[in-house]
């Protein structure tokens, strides 16, 4: 009599362990969350595979919402690319000295002023259309967007300013090109759509902080 009672609890706790069970495997087995993701206003410019093709080009993208803040001055020397994957492949050859002068970041909105300075012909890039910054700690990635029309050529391209933030400047300090889409060059005068190069500064690899721009 007394066993035929404790029936119902019986297989009440028998399935509740059942329950119990299964969620804790479909848990185990569930792809982990991602910790380090970009700023919105990133990932709505910036698709996935582009960031898988930077990173496997040898190019440093740091993730994250809690960048450091980077106003300031630098001085990239020298100047060297160490990835091309264009037909006219400068890896190995070194290129003009840039200054990047970075203002008016905004953690909240994520976004920066960058202004770009060769300094062989004191020529100033471009402004970007759209610049972003993410990271963490002491690490940062600064997003420009740009578009041109060199000889009526359309192009949308993208410089990835990347390093580390330390009390002389920026240690490892690299700006990545890649060029995203281009129309109106059908003799291929510019480089091919998906081109990535990667410049670093060598030396020590620290771009210095500098006091003018």
């Amino acid at each position: 009599m007394n066993n035929f009672k404790s029936t119902p609890y019986l297989i009440f706790i028998f399935f509740a362990w059942v329950v119990i069970f299964a969620s804790c495997k479909k848990s185990s087995t569930s792809t982990p969350l991602k910790i380090d993701t970009l700023p919105t206003p990133i990932s709505n410019i910036v698709s996935q595979s582009m960031i898988d093709s930077l990173k496997a080009a040898g190019a440093t993208v740091y993730e994250g919402t809690t960048p450091p803040v980077l106003n300031g001055i630098f001085l990239m020397h020298p100047d060297s690319c160490i990835y091309d994957n264009s037909p006219g492949q400068f890896k190995g050859q070194l290129f003009d000295d840039y200054k990047f002068d970075f203002t008016d970041q905004n953690n909240t909105l994520f976004t920066i002023s960058v202004a770009q300075k060769d300094m062989a012909s004191g020529t100033l890039s471009a402004p970007p259309v759209l610049t972003y910054i993410s990271g963490s700690g002491n690490n940062f990635s600064v997003f420009l967007y740009r578009t041109s029309s060199p000889t009526g050529i359309s192009i949308e391209q993208f410089n990835v300013l990347s390093g580390t933030l330390i009390s002389t400047g920026i240690q490892g300090f690299q700006n990545t090109y890649y060029l995203r889409k281009k129309t109106g060059d059908p003799n291929n005068t510019i480089a091919p759509a998906g081109t990535i190069r990667v410049f670093v500064n060598g030396g020590a690899g620290v771009a210095v902080t500098s006091n003018t721009f």
